[in-house]
């Protein structure tokens, strides 16, 4: 048994950050860019990326990837390639969903190590025994948690700041505009939308419309070149 951390979005923008800029990623220069996701989890966390078909895994829900921690291992679901080549922001998503299982609650890592230093709340959670992601009613807390790592990696709140204060800049902020900032980030529009109202940088209702968050805009003014 070993313990599954709940992190703060605070906390969890602070350790995404470490792992790009220990990767040689920075959020903070000007370049609106993909984050490699494919290259971080190969190269510096050292993990392997396959394809077999795993609906065994959960006949109840739709197993959309897995990680098997004793063997570095994430694999994707080969029954679902097709949705996976079509919305690259899905298979995007998805890598990091599980590369979060495998910082957050797989014992032995340089990122482990740190957290369990950190003074966080503690839940029991088997470590040997594989994640999947799959489809539920109600997300298990560790989920959660491999989702809030997921949009908080793939869309760092650095570049996320600098984009919506351009934008704003330019004058009302369409829908389009934000299609186009997901396109340059290589995830999907519901995954931003969830982000930025994460973030508090903007909010996007049912009906398309956004709205901006009442707190003053402290970001510095500066031009944006997005990266296709």
């Amino acid at each position: 048994m070993q313990a599954a951390r709940y992190i703060s979005l605070e906390q969890m923008e602070e350790l995404t950050e470490r792992i790009l800029m220990d990767y040689g990623f920075d959020p903070y220069d000007k370049m609106i860019r993909p984050v490699p996701i494919e290259e971080i989890i190969e190269f510096h966390f050292d993990l392997n990326i396959g394809w077999e078909p795993i609906d065994h895994l959960d006949q109840q829900g739709m197993v959309m990837a897995a990680i098997f921690p004793t063997e570095k291992q994430i694999v994707l679901n080969e029954t679902h390639r097709d949705l996976f080549e079509e919305k690259i922001g899905t298979y995007h998503f998805t890598l990091a969903h599980e590369l979060g299982h495998w910082v957050l609650h797989a014992q032995g890592t340089p990122y482990w190590t740190r957290l369990s230093k950190a003074r966080v709340e503690l839940s029991v959670a088997h470590t040997a025994a594989p994640f999947y992601c799959r489809s539920f009613a109600q997300k298990p807390m560790v989920e959660v948690q491999a989702d809030l790592f997921a949009g908080c990696l793939l869309m760092p709140r650095p570049i996320l700041e600098r984009a919506i204060t351009q934008l704003r800049r330019i004058g009302l902020i369409q829908l389009s505009h934000l299609y186009r900032l997901a396109e340059g980030l290589r995830v999907s529009i519901s995954a931003l939308t969830v982000r930025l109202t994460q973030a508090q940088l903007l909010h996007i209702d049912s009906n398309g419309r956004i709205y901006f968050w009442g707190a003053q805009d402290r970001t510095e003014h500066v031009q944006l070149s997005i990266e296709f």
